[in-house]
Parts: C-alpha cells; structure tokens; sequence
C-alpha cells in the first residue's frame, strides 16, 4: 500500500509495483490525512534484490527503484524514521507486515521493527497489532502477545478504517450504550459503585447488594442470556442497588464506568476462562486497554480483587494490574496469610461472598487463589 500512497502524493514508482484499483483508494486516504492534518510518512528506501540475478541485493531509494529491482524488505534509512516515530508513540496500530513477493535471510526490516514494538510495549504505550502475519512476527520476537491488543484479521480492519458498515460492530454499538440512565438503574446514583467484570449468573452482585445497601453494584457480562436472567432477578427480589449490562468489558468498561456519578471504589475479576487450546489467547479479557481504565477511574484508595482456581492465571492476573496499572496500584501484603507454591495468597474470599463457581471449587475441596490491590492515595 505504501507504493500505493507515494504515488497518490505524486511520486514516480516502477510500473510493475502499481495497483491500478487502489489509486483511488490511495487518494482518499491522502486527502483524509490532509484534512486532519495528519503526518503521513512512507518508506525511504528498500532492499531490492535484482530480478535477474537473484544473489544479488542492493538499497535504493523508494522513489528510484529500477524497474529491474524487486522491493524486499525496508532500508535503513526507512527503519531509523520508523523507530523515531515510534519512541515517541503513546498509541500504535501495527497492519503488517509488508508482504513481498520474495525474501532474503540478510534483509531483517520487519523483525528490527517488531524489535522495536516490543521495546516501546514495554513503555506507557498502548499497541494494537493487525493480522495474522504481524502476529506471528511478534511472537517469534517476543513468545508472547499479552502485552498487546490483538486483531488477527486484518481484512475486516480494513474495512473498518473505510468506514464500512459491519454488522458485529453496528450490533456491538447498539447493544454497548456510552450512556446510562444510572437513576434508572439505582435507587441513589451517587452512592459508591462496586464493578464485577464477568458477573456470570450473578451470585456474587445479587450477595453482595443485599450485604451492602451503602453500596451500588453492576455486573458487566459479555453472555446475554445470563444478563437477562440477571436482571428478571433483581426485579424480583426488589434489590434497588444492582444492575446488570451486556458488555464486553475490555472494549467498553471506560465509557461505560466513567459516566457515573459516584465513584468506582471496588473491581472484582474472578476466575475467567481461559482458553488452555490456544496460548496466546489465555486471560485475553484482561487487555492492557482495560487495566488502564481500571486504574484511571478507581478511587483513591479502591480496591482489585482478582481469583482464580487456576494458580497460572491468578498470577498472570497480578501481574498484569502491576505492570499495566501505570504504577498507581500496589499489592495489599497485609492482607497475605497463605503460601502455597511459594506464593503469598489471601487465605479466604475478604467479602464472605462467593460466586457460583469459587463455590464449586470450595466444595470439591480445591484450593483458590486470591489477590487484592489497593490504588494509591493521590493517584
């Protein structure tokens, strides 16, 4: 596409590189850039490797490859642009790599650039990588994909960032409302909020709204059957301070918490499902994305209670928080009084109420493993 691009701004390109059906789609994307006064930045310069003699490699200039030279990957000059762009990044959107019709061992452009991601991840840096291939690259520089945001088919980007109506993300914008009639939902808005992410069948909200009538509760739960089933129940008992709503939690908990009026003093993940058949996907509810909110709206002081029955995702959980919490959250060790495998736990469930399946657990006699973080004062 970049090809693409450089043409639309008027550079010449060697003929056989030309996509006659993306020119308009090329022009558009520059004037769109225009008009929000967008930098636009393209490759300087490639690795070419000549048709004709396929041993041989030589750098040129984007705007002077010669018509019997092949791209192959991305020059110097091009990743040393890149990388002053991205270390001065707080948002990245990776749609790549470029896909060249052949490739060469000594031309490493696109590993020294996902180099570069993972470095800059590590930072106050949120990055989103699109399609399979990307992923893959990532992965084989990192073994891990956890401290991105992940969208492996870059197609349906595409046609996103077109502006192109899909029917799942019309579906999720009609179902995910940036704002609630929270007098609706709550007897008294302003009372402190308590958010479970995952609710399930709502065990844990329903308990603990009856425990605590100075509190309001909501349970955010992706499964809209349990939803409603939530719902029909705190209709019917009359429990005026719990609320349920259909959501997938890691894209819409900010918009969704920052409208209420009172503030967030508890968040409560427990025990989500990992998906054990595929690594990469493990605890992939907890994105960076959604711990920044988390930490962003806590109050001063707010609690995170995390669990699991499994002890690996209780720890990637904590780990998590910690590293992605923009060092406002911090772990309450006084809270700590059970070792197991070396590891400091919370012997028991703080809040006396269980959800349905930390009972089950309970039951069949295996161990939980619980964390709380506390945010700290003035953060």
């Amino acid at each position: 596409m970049s090809f693409q691009i450089m043409r639309a701004l008027g550079h010449s390109i060697p003929t056989n590189l030309v996509e006659r059906d993306a020119h308009k789609a090329a022009l558009d994307i520059v004037q769109f850039a225009h008009d929000k006064n967008v930098l636009m930045s393209y490759p300087k310069d490639f690795w070419c490797t000549n048709q004709h003699l396929p041993t041989e490699l030589e750098v040129f200039p984007a705007h002077g490859v010669s018509a019997s030279w092949l791209p192959v990957d991305l020059g110097p000059r091009s990743l040393e642009e890149i990388y002053s762009l991205v270390i001065n990044s707080k948002k990245i959107i990776w749609i790549g790599p470029v896909k060249f019709s052949s490739s060469k061992p000594c031309t490493v452009g696109t590993s020294k650039l996902a180099q570069m991601l993972c470095k800059q991840s590590q930072c106050e840096c949120e990055i989103t990588i699109v399609g399979s291939t990307a992923c893959e690259v990532i992965k084989n520089e990192s073994n891990s994909l956890s401290s991105f945001n992940v969208l492996e088919n870059a197609s349906v980007v595409w046609e996103f960032l077109k502006e192109q109506k899909l029917p799942g993300v019309m579906s999720l914008n009609r179902a995910y409302p940036f704002e609630i009639d929270w007098s609706m939902a709550y007897h008294d808005a302003s009372q402190p909020l308590v958010v479970d992410i995952g609710s399930g069948n709502g065990l844990f909200i329903m308990g603990m709204a009856q425990n605590r009538k100075d509190l309001n509760f909501l349970g955010l739960e992706i499964n809209g059957k349990l939803v409603r089933r939530c719902l029909d129940s705190v209709h019917q008992s009359g429990i005026r301070n719990a609320y349920f709503i259909g959501s997938n939690a890691t894209t819409t908990f900010r918009s969704i918490v920052s409208s209420y009026p009172g503030e967030l003093v508890l968040v409560s993940v427990q025990c989500p499902n990992p998906d054990f058949n595929k690594p990469e996907n493990r605890w992939s509810m907890l994105q960076r994305s959604l711990i920044e909110a988390v930490a962003d709206l806590l109050a001063s002081k707010g609690k995170v209670f995390l669990q699991s029955d499994v002890e690996a995702v209780a720890m990637r959980m904590k780990e998590q928080f910690l590293q992605y919490g923009k060092g406002k959250l911090h772990l309450s060790h006084d809270q700590y009084n059970i070792r197991i495998n070396g590891n400091a736990w919370l012997k028991e469930n703080p809040f006396g109420i269980r959800s349905d399946w930390e009972q089950h657990v309970i039951d069949r006699g295996a161990p939980m493993y619980r964390v709380m973080l506390s945010k700290s004062t003035g953060s």
